[in-house]
């Protein structure tokens, strides 16, 4: 084509008069001839230009969810208990401690900045760990209440410690008004966690405010677990409920001021009618001893009957988690959307089980023994 091309503008010029330009004609064939040598070179960058978006698109998925599996994982080890679906779907019921769960103590039905909606946010993994504080009370067995250890001249007369927390994990889907994150769905974080007390259990923040920083004060809404509530350790545990300080007995009400924390963005918003391979095992009995899957969607057979039923909109298994309460073990699984990255945010595509599509919604799954001890 380009001899073509060269060949008849080598004619022409060899006739042509002086001060003799091309007639419209030729310059029309000319125009042809570059725009058919031009297209497929064109069509050819364009289709390189957006397979490379593609991978890297898929690529920073890929980063993303390990970085958010690693995690989770790292949470998950200082656990020193693990609620199952069982009390993520049940309401406080202290008249029927069997049939009690954390539902109603927790966000979204105990609302807070980032999960106020249950059509949008739906619990997926609570644990309650141990958060270590580094010198933060004074060592002294009779705490001398005069020695600051915020101060870094008191630092070598303030001991470490640790507190409390109960960690929360969303699946928070799409319909962001504020254009904040994506249009698919997220994955968030809740925590909440004790304050830094003295030796003889009284909140350092009641009696010398100024000598405990503000990460080290008890969150709103923040209420110890109470093992003597039963003489089971899980029931015990489901029977918690947030709260005022203690000791005020009935616990008054207290909004949260701690806000959903987003992990990871860009997870599949698609509800799928098929669950993946990859399921809980089956429970041992209906009482949910071992394997218990949360968000639970009814898929075992026979079914076994949990609170408060899962909204279906949330049935999409990219961010599920496996729980044996009983070991302490979570299984948790994650798939990302990488193509709603590159695509319309407005309709961002969905999951399929085609090749093609398939690999672009990566996933990753990890499995976590709890290692933390309780009154260790």
């Amino acid at each position: 084509m380009a001899r073509l091309l060269r060949f008849l503008l080598t004619a022409r010029l060899k006739q042509r008069q002086p001060n003799q330009g091309f007639t419209l004609i030729e310059l029309l064939v000319a125009m042809i001839i570059a725009v058919l040598v031009m297209t497929p070179l064109m069509a050819l960058a364009i289709n390189l230009i957006n397979t490379d978006r593609r991978e890297q698109a898929k690529s920073t998925s890929e980063q993303e969810l390990q970085a958010a599996a690693d995690f989770i994982a790292r949470d998950i080890e200082r656990a020193i208990y693990i609620y199952d679906a069982v009390a993520l779907t049940r309401n406080h019921n202290s008249a029927t401690p069997r049939e009690s769960g954390i539902r109603d103590q927790i966000p979204p039905v105990k609302p807070t900045s980032g999960c106020s909606d249950a059509t949008r946010c739906h619990p997926v993994l609570a644990f309650w760990t141990r958060r270590p504080v580094r010198k933060a009370v004074p060592a002294d067995i009779n705490p001398n209440t005069t020695i600051n250890c915020t101060l870094a001249t008191n630092q070598g007369r303030c001991d470490d410690t640790f507190v409390y927390s109960l960690v929360v994990y969303y699946l928070i889907l799409n319909r962001d008004d504020n254009r904040v994150w994506s249009n698919t769905a997220r994955v968030g974080r809740f925590e909440i966690s004790d304050g830094v007390k003295y030796n003889d259990n009284r909140y350092i923040e009641d009696v010398n405010p100024t000598h405990v920083s503000p990460g080290n004060r008890r969150d709103k809404g923040f209420v110890p677990f109470d093992l003597g509530l039963n003489d089971e350790i899980r029931l015990s545990m489901n029977l918690w409920q947030s709260g005022r300080k203690e000791p005020r007995t009935p616990l008054a009400d207290e909004a949260f001021t701690k806000q959903v924390q987003i992990l990871v963005d860009y997870i599949d918003h698609t509800t799928l009618t098929n669950p993946p391979t990859t399921l809980c095992p089956a429970p041992a009995d209906p009482s949910y001893t071992g394997w218990v899957q949360s968000p639970y969607y009814g898929t075992y057979s026979p079914a076994v009957t949990v609170g408060n039923a899962t909204p279906p909109e949330f049935q999409t298994y990219s961010f599920y988690s496996c729980i044996n309460a009983q070991e302490g073990i979570a299984k948790v699984y994650l798939r990302g959307n990488a193509l709603a990255r590159i695509q319309s945010p407005n309709n961002p595509p969905r999951f399929s089980t085609s090749p093609n599509i398939q690999a672009f919604f990566p996933t990753i799954s990890i499995e976590i023994n709890a290692q933390g001890a309780i009154n260790q």
